[in-house]
C-alpha cells in the first residue's frame, strides 16, 4: 500500500515547540524574501542557522527554498499521491498549490470576549461583518501542537536553493545552541508582567532590545520577544497561555490579541489596499522632510532619539512607535502612513506585514482607532506620561518643572 506523502511548507514556524509539521515526509523551509526587510533578513539567517541545529537533533532533514518553482517541477514528476500543508498566506498572495491545507501556527485562532472587546472598539463596521473575518475569528481556540520526533527521512531528490549566510555581527543577543529551549526560557523570565504593580516600560533610549541584563531596572522591563514572534521562533499560543490571566489593559496577553485582530483582518483582500480606511488629504512628501525624519533630525528630541534608536537597533518599544507614527502622520507632518510602514519594514527586526500595516493605519487615524472619527491633530507628548519618561525625553518639561518648584 502506497502511503500519501506529507509535504509541509514552513514560512513562519521556525521552532520545535508547537510545531505540527515535524513528522512530515518532506519538510520545506520556504523563505520568501519579499516578506522581510534587510534588517530582519539578517536576523532570520542567524535564527535559521540555530533552528537547523535543533531540527538535526530530531533527525529532521529540511529542504530550504526561496522560490517554489523547484517544488512545482518536483511534484509534476512525482508518481506518489501527496498532501501539502502550509503555515502562512494572505488572500492577496497567490499560493500556487491547490492540493494544500492551511495550518496557521503563527496565530491563536481565539476570538475570546477579550478579542470581541477589541472588535467592538477598534474594528471598522465594514470588516466586522466580513465573511473572511468571521470564518477566521470564529474558529475554536486551537490546541498547542505536541511536538513529535520524526524518523530520519530522505529529501526525496528535491534540493535546497536557499543558502544561510551568517553575519559576524549578530542582530540580537542569541544563544550558541538550543534555540528552542532558550526562547522558552526567555518567555518564562517575563513573570514580572504578571505583577500588578508592573507598569508600561520607559520608552526612552534606556529601553533597548540589545540589553542583556537578566534583571534590569523595573521601569525598563519589557519582554523584548517581538522579533521571535514575528518569524515564528516563539509560538504566540504558548505565550498566550503563559500570560493568560492578566487582566490589565496593555498586558502581554492584550498585545497578542491586537496582533490576532490584525492577522484576522489580513485574511481580507481589502486590507492590503492603500485606500483602505478613512480618507485624509495627506501632504506630498518632500525629500528633506523625509531625510530629517528617518535620520532623527526633526528638532524634536523625543522623535529624534526614537528614530536614531530604530536605525541603530532595528527595534523600538511600542509606545515609542506610537510617538514617531503619530508625528509623521496626523500629529505633525501629515504624511501618508504607507511611507512610515515601508520604512518600518526596512528597519525593524520584528516586522510583520499584517501587524505593521494595521498599526500604521491605527496610529494615523485611518482605521482601528477612535482618532479616525475626528480630524484634529494630536501632540505626540500625549503618548509619554510617566514622570521618568517626561524628565528624560522632554528637556523642555524639565525646565518648566524646575520653575514651578522655585
Amino acid at each position: 500500500m502506497i502511503m500519501t506523502l506529507k509535504i509541509s511548507i514552513i514560512s513562519k514556524t521556525f521552532r520545535i515547540h508547537d510545531n505540527p509539521f515535524l513528522d512530515s515526509d518532506l519538510y520545506i523551509i520556504y523563505v520568501d524574501k519579499k516578506d522581510y526587510g534587510p534588517a530582519q533578513m539578517n536576523l532570520l539567517h542567524q535564527l535559521l542557522h540555530l533552528h537547523l541545529k535543533d531540527l538535526q537533533r530530531l533527525q529532521v532533514d529540511p529542504v530550504l527554498l526561496d522560490k517554489l518553482d523547484p517544488l512545482k517541477k518536483f511534484l509534476s514528476n512525482l508518481k506518489q499521491d501527496y498532501q501539502i500543508y502550509f503555515d502562512h498566506t494572505y488572500p492577496h498572495l497567490k499560493f500556487p498549490f491547490k492540493k494544500a491545507i492551511f495550518m496557521p501556527t503563527w496565530t491563536l485562532l481565539d476570538w475570546t470576549p477579550h478579542v470581541s472587546m477589541l472588535q467592538e472598539w477598534f474594528l471598522p463596521e465594514g470588516l466586522k461583518n466580513h465573511k473572511n473575518f468571521k470564518v477566521f475569528t470564529h474558529s475554536n481556540l486551537r490546541d498547542e501542537y505536541q511536538s513529535s520526533h520524526s524518523q530520519t527521512k530522505k529529501p526525496l531528490g528535491l534540493k535546497s536553493n536557499f543558502q544561510i549566510i551568517r553575519s559576524k555581527k549578530p542582530s540580537l543577543p542569541l544563544p550558541k545552541d538550543n534555540l528552542d529551549s532558550w526562547i522558552l526560557q526567555k518567555l518564562h523570565q517575563t513573570t514580572f508582567m504578571n505583577n500588578p504593580k508592573w507598569f508600561k516600560p520607559n520608552t526612552c533610549p534606556d529601553t533597548s532590545i540589545l540589553d542583556t541584563l537578566e534583571d534590569p531596572n523595573q521601569n525598563i522591563r519589557t519582554s523584548k520577544l517581538s522579533p521571535f514572534f514575528a518569524v515564528g521562533v516563539l509560538s504566540p499560543l504558548v505565550a498566550y497561555n503563559f500570560w493568560n490571566g492578566q487582566d490589565r489593559m496593555g498586558s502581554g496577553r492584550d498585545q497578542l490579541l491586537f496582533r490576532e485582530m490584525f492577522h484576522a483582518c489580513g485574511q481580507m483582500p481589502e486590507y492590503w489596499t492603500d485606500t483602505f480606511g478613512q480618507n485624509y488629504p495627506w501632504k506630498k512628501l518632500d525629500k528633506i522632510t523625509w531625510r530629517n525624519y528617518i535620520q532623527g533630525q526633526t528638532g524634536r528630541p523625543d522623535v529624534d532619539w526614537a528614530m536614531k534608536q530604530l536605525a541603530q537597533e532595528g527595534w523600538l518599544h511600542h509606545l515609542a512607535r506610537h510617538l514617531v507614527a503619530d508625528y509623521l502622520t496626523r500629529g505633525t507632518l501629515e504624511i501618508h502612513w504607507k511611507h512610515g510602514m515601508n520604512w518600518f519594514k526596512k528597519t525593524l527586526l520584528d516586522h510583520d506585514d499584517a501587524v505593521n500595516r494595521g498599526n500604521w493605519m491605527g496610529l494615523s487615524g485611518t482605521a482601528f482607532s477612535t482618532k479616525q472619527r475626528s480630524f484634529f491633530h494630536y501632540n505626540p507628548d500625549h503618548f509619554i506620561t510617566k514622570k521618568s519618561q517626561k524628565l528624560k525625553c522632554h528637556p523642555g518639561r524639565r525646565k518648566k518643572q524646575s520653575v514651578k518648584k522655585s
